[in-house]
């Protein structure tokens, strides 16, 4: 009877041994369930490597695990010229802002589409929105982005370009420009889309809160990010409209962790559409130098105009920074080129995912955090009947948070409070088992006595 206790204490020593958990959601009833990890869980991880990411089941095992992270197997990808004509314009149309667009023929392009690359003529001055749309026959359209902006600008000198769309691996014969209310169609010269044969999905992204800097001068400004997120997509939230400025992004690389063996899913470039543009965007890759030094990562323009075509923003930038511990932001000419207060920034980056084995009992939940690594398997060894390229599970699983978005905002205020500082380390649970062994003995000396004390009464 007194083992109880001690097995009960031992189980919440177990429980304590992790930095946080979160139970999972299970929808479907098979074995195999694929789960994606939120940034919030990522920023939190002990590991840079999330080596420390555990699914376990009610008893508190680990399950086995392995990482998403195949790559495609030889791509065939390529880009080519595609045919394009002015669409009718409708019969009530009393004025170019009613004209029809423009209709690009997709029907000589194999595979997934990728991306759209629009040319317009080199000294074109204007902005135009437009809604993308895609269809098989002519008559039907399906909305693939509801309000798309073609940029072409000569602004203080600065060429603004936005002509690239993202076709997200979408499959169709035919591509609508429609322009939208008060804009007129783009004056196209040309049109391109790269596509492949093959494609796999990318997850979606997910954003961090938006950061404030942790520290300022005249000439530029720092800024902590969350912990275990790569930089792959980066937004600015000017505080002025009609500001511009070049701008130049330098990085502090997280080199406190190497990482010799296991999954690092991480590095993965999310199959085929970022190695697209991580050429247009050449990035040193991560030094194994000094971690206080600042490394150029790339050469941008920030910025917020209102002008009489209409309003523009900087673009969503693609970058390919990996692990970043601090982002610097340094422009032309200082950072009141940046306007009255230093930008806000957030960062965006794909989910990881993993696919587990559901052994019983349920319920699961996700752990990290713990001193013990997992040994996570690949692919091929959890699911042995599977074969390269065969899809991955259906059944799926959710991380369910308490509030989502506040590890990601703790982690950066986190960040920040220590920016000048070295990272202190996670507490470790060896105090914790210390405390627990004690009051297990104190326990099983209680009951012990209580036990021999009627016979020694009598």
């Amino acid at each position: 009877m007194w083992r109880n206790p001690v097995l009960c204490l031992l189980a919440a020593f177990a429980c304590s041994a992790f930095a946080g958990e979160a139970p999972l959601v299970l929808q479907g009833t098979g074995a195999y369930h694929g789960l994606r990890v939120p940034l919030a869980v990522q920023s939190q991880a002990r590991a840079s490597d999330l080596s420390d990411l555990q699914v376990l089941n009610a008893r508190g095992e680990p399950v086995p695990h392995a990482w998403v992270d195949e790559e495609p197997v030889a791509p065939d990808r390529r880009e080519q010229n595609v045919p394009f004509f002015k669409a009718p314009a409708a019969a009530s149309a009393v004025d170019a802002a009613q004209q029809g667009g423009w209709i690009i023929d997709l029907r000589a392009v194999k595979g997934a589409l990728l991306e759209l690359q629009l040319s317009v003529p080199p000294n074109e001055h204007g902005i135009y929105g437009f809604a993308l749309e895609y269809g098989d026959d002519l008559q039907q359209w399906h909305t693939l982005v509801g309000a798309a902006q073609l940029l072409s600008l000569q602004h203080q000198g600065l060429r603004l370009e936005h002509t690239a769309f993202d076709l997200g691996g979408l499959r169709a014969r035919y591509l609508r420009l429609r322009p939208l209310p008060g804009s007129t169609p783009p004056p196209l010269t040309g049109a391109r889309v790269s596509s492949v044969t093959r494609y796999a999905p990318v997850a979606p992204l997910q954003w961090s809160e938006w950061l404030a800097p942790t520290q300022c001068s005249a000439q530029s400004c720092d800024y902590a990010l969350p912990r275990h997120l790569p930089l792959e997509r980066l937004e600015w939230q000017l505080a002025d409209a009609n500001t511009l400025a070049p701008v130049d992004l330098l990085v502090q690389y997280d080199n406190s962790e190497t990482n010799t063996s296991g999954p690092t899913p991480w590095r993965h470039h999310h199959l085929l559409r970022d190695p697209l543009k991580s050429l247009r965007h050449k990035t040193a890759p991560a030094p194994t130098e000094t971690a206080n030094t600042w490394y150029p990562l790339q050469r941008t323009t920030a910025y917020w105009l209102r002008l009489p075509e209409g309003e523009v923003r900087s673009p969503e930038l693609t970058l390919a920074g990996g692990l970043v511990t601090h982002l610097r932001v340094q422009p032309t000419g200082g950072m009141v080129q940046l306007g009255s207060k230093p930008p806000g920034i957030r960062i965006g980056a794909r989910a990881v995912s993993l696919v587990f084995l559901a052994r019983e009992p349920a319920p699961y939940r996700l752990a990290w955090g713990g001193e013990t690594k997992a040994s996570a398997l690949t692919l091929a060894q959890l699911m042995p009947t599977r074969q390269a390229g065969d899809p991955l599970p259906t059944d799926t699983a959710t991380v369910q948070l308490a509030a989502p978005a506040a590890p990601v905002a703790a982690a950066s205020q986190a960040s920040a409070a220590a920016s000048t500082a070295p990272a202190a380390p996670l507490p470790s649970p060896k105090f914790w088992l210390w405390g627990v062994l004690l009051a297990a003995l104190g326990l099983m000396g209680f009951m012990a006595w209580s036990l021999l004390r009627p016979s020694a009464k009598s």
